[in-house]
């Protein structure tokens, strides 16, 4: 048998609705408003024992196929609240879900199982239309749920294909599936309690946590001390390995060589020597004048 994926305590679940069935009174469908399952029936479940849950759901993507297993209960006698019908003393023959459109043929096959016999399979899966909307019903269940106790911990479980292979798709609203739960027919179907499941979500990443962790406050000290702060479990990454230094700069280029002295200037040319004139012999006149 699968693992539940939700539980409810029956009084709980049978309180809440109770108080729900006060406010709406006789509306059909008062949980959503859908008018489900759009019948005469007295559908508040503070006058009938039974309700459903969701007891678990698994989906195969590769394969579009999925299933979605609910669990029935049986609150205790004294909690049902007497009315004009024979809610009270009903049983479960019948188990019908509010698909959205387009969904006819997606039921491949159920099955039931119960503390009082092993999983057997139900080959009645019958699809009708109310007002324009499709139904989809299970029965007969009264052959393996003869009273009560019988029925408190069955699971009847649905495998779905296409078109409508996962509970979102299949359920009419995609939050929520509706369902009805019906007896046997006497002179009329008087009694068929409504309820919902939840569609679940879908499947979170593998390291998201299943439950947000709870934060301490750290303890005081009785001595008065001031308290020594809180280590964290939550290993400090190793620091990233130093980055390669960069490479030496290039050795400066070599000087130009010096340039040359300028060669010494040439020596300058030396004057022209003038051409001397040849002194005239003396005249008569000097000749007397040196020998004065």
């Amino acid at each position: 048998m699968c693992k539940p994926a939700m539980r409810f305590g029956g009084a709980a679940v049978v309180l809440a609705l109770g108080v729900l069935a006060l406010i709406h009174g006789g509306e059909a469908s008062y949980l959503t408003g859908t008018k489900f399952p759009f019948e005469n029936c007295v559908q508040n479940t503070m006058f009938s024992r039974y309700y459903a849950t969701l007891y678990s759901y698994t989906e195969n993507k590769a394969k579009k196929s999925a299933q979605y297993c609910v669990q029935l209960h049986s609150a205790p006698a004294d909690s049902c609240t007497p009315g004009k019908y024979r809610c009270c003393n009903t049983h479960i023959n019948k188990l019908k879900f509010f698909p959205a459109p387009n969904c006819r043929g997606s039921l491949s096959s159920v099955s039931i199982q119960s503390k009082m016999m092993n999983r057997t399979g139900i080959t009645s899966i019958y699809w009708e239309q109310h007002m324009g909307f499709d139904i989809v019903k299970i029965t007969p269940l009264m052959q393996w749920l003869p009273n009560a106790d019988a029925v408190d911990g069955a699971v009847v479980c649905i495998n779905l294909r296409a078109p409508c292979w996962s509970l979102a798709m299949l359920s009419y609203d995609k939050e929520v599936l509706e369902y009805a739960l019906y007896d046997k027919k006497v002179s009329n179907y008087e009694c068929c309690p409504v309820g919902m499941v939840d569609v679940p979500l879908p499947n979170m990443p593998p390291w998201a946590p299943e439950y947000p962790e709870a934060v301490s406050s750290p303890t005081p000290s009785p001595s008065g001390s001031t308290p020594s702060p809180a280590t964290n479990d939550t290993p400090t990454p190793s620091p990233r390995p130093p980055s390669p230094r960069p490479p030496s700069p290039k050795p400066p280029s070599p000087q130009p060589p010096s340039p040359k002295p300028p060669s010494p200037k040439p020596p300058a040319p030396s004057p022209p020597k003038r051409a001397g004139r040849k002194r005239p012999p003396p005249g008569p006149a000097t000749r007397r004048h040196l020998n004065e």
